[in-house]
């Protein structure tokens, strides 16, 4: 407690006060008189302020009441730190916070007004004292055993310590705290964290038997507590994806969606007669083009009608006649070099399956959740082997082979339908 005087009244005089301590008030300032529970105050004539320090005994309340002398006015000020709670009564206090903003209580009263403060501890509300603010789980399944790596930000108010459940026929690699490796074994399925105040990175590794399969799943990590902010990902050996599935911000196969607008364009461009292509050859024709560029389809498929229509078209004019074979001809050649491209694209490149989602591709697959449990989210990825999506693609290559064979024979007919070329004739005047 600090107690200040300050004259109010032009110097030259002395002063002599009778201050009133407050009960259970004891002074600490050394030098100052205290008789019958008042402080003696004595400001010398060119003196503007005295001040001391004291103590109170601890109490559940303290009570303050302005004195009936006219001969001072009292301000009363209290700072109570964070893990102190007050409440009042009585006076009503005219400021609440100080020119910083800082919330610093305060009176004025009059003579003989009153205020009682209630101070106590505000009580501890039930929750963890432990938080996981972030935790990233990388995958990298490999043919026979996948490589698992996790990340946590850890952030506690007391030191103590943490398990982590690992999944079944887990083997512990390495345990880092700070970037630090620490001696820490694994017992069972379970690693014990050592836990301190404050923030702190801890990294887990371990191998997990098991590869890449058919059907991959992450396996079950049980952090021991919910947590937020989860980022899982998988590496992927080069493999055929099919479909993904997990938490809703992830990656997504959009193949199949593609692959349903191109049905519905083969159901419409099947029932147009202008070329001998029935829905199933458009279907397959546009499922293999889609490992090219989308325009790439565009151009063959605009190619094969434009043909049906030479056919059925014929230009009057010698000069619209061989503008339009050489058109067809530059059109002709670009769709083979699209075809070719496709191919071996095909054969020889990576499936192309339209992964999108959260900074995901073909390689990386990558979710996030921003609320978990106690155990981590668990995708998980349908795919095959590369060597299943070379015989697929071997597969169209062979019937486009084919089919090319017939289209072409089929375009030589409509291409050369009424002669190929119109030449120019010179009329000589004489």
């Amino acid at each position: 407690m600090e107690t200040k005087v300050v004259r109010v009244t032009p110097t030259g005089t002395g002063i002599v006060l009778e201050i009133p301590l407050l009960l259970g008030e004891s002074v600490t300032t050394p030098g100052l008189r205290v008789e019958k529970g008042a402080a003696l105050v004595n400001l010398a004539p060119q003196a503007t302020e005295y001040s001391w320090r004291s103590i109170l005994l601890e109490s559940p309340t303290i009570e303050l009441k302005a004195g009936d002398s006219t001969s001072w006015t009292e301000v009363w000020q209290i700072e109570a730190s964070p893990i102190w709670h007050i409440e009042t009564e009585g006076t009503p206090m005219v400021h609440q916070f100080d020119a910083y903003g800082t919330w610093l209580p305060e009176w004025r009263p009059w003579p003989g007004e009153e205020v009682k403060i209630t101070v106590f501890r505000p009580e501890a509300v039930e929750g963890e004292t432990l938080t996981i603010e972030h935790s990233r789980l990388i995958l990298n399944p490999g043919f026979r055993v996948t490589e698992v790596t996790l990340a946590l930000d850890l952030r506690s108010s007391l030191g103590g310590q943490h398990p982590i459940e690992l999944p079944d026929k887990a083997e512990l690699q390495s345990v880092s705290i700070g970037g630090a490796v620490q001696p820490i074994r694994q017992v069972g399925r379970t690693v014990t964290l050592p836990v301190t105040p404050g923030a702190q990175q801890v990294e887990l590794r371990w191998n997990q038997p098991g590869g890449i399969r058919f059907f991959f799943r992450t396996p079950p990590v049980k952090l021991g507590l919910r947590s937020v902010n989860a980022d899982l990902e998988i590496q992927l050996p080069p493999r055929w994806v099919l479909s993904t599935c997990g938490p809703r911000l992830g990656p997504a196969v959009l193949f199949w969606s593609l692959a349903v607008v191109i049905l519905l364009a083969s159901i419409v461009l099947g029932k147009i007669s202008m070329t001998p292509l029935k829905v199933h050859h458009w279907f397959l024709l546009g499922v293999g083009l889609t490992q090219a560029p989308v325009w790439s389809a565009l151009v063959v498929a605009g190619w094969l009608l434009a043909l049906g229509w030479r056919r059925d078209h014929v230009q009057e004019g010698k000069l619209a006649f061989n503008l339009t074979q050489i058109l067809l001809a530059l059109l002709t050649l670009t769709a083979l070099v699209f075809l070719f491209f496709s191919i071996q694209k095909g054969l020889l490149g990576v499936p192309e399956m339209q992964i999108a989602g959260n900074g995901s591709h073909a390689a990386l697959l990558k979710w996030f959740q921003d609320r978990n449990a106690e155990i981590l989210p668990r995708p998980w990825v349908i795919s095959l082997p590369m060597f299943a999506y070379r015989i697929a693609m071997l597969a169209w290559a062979l019937w486009i082979a084919f089919a090319l064979l017939k289209w072409l024979k089929w375009g030589w007919e409509c291409f050369s339908t009424s002669g190929i070329w119109r030449p120019f004739r010179l009329v000589k005047k004489t």
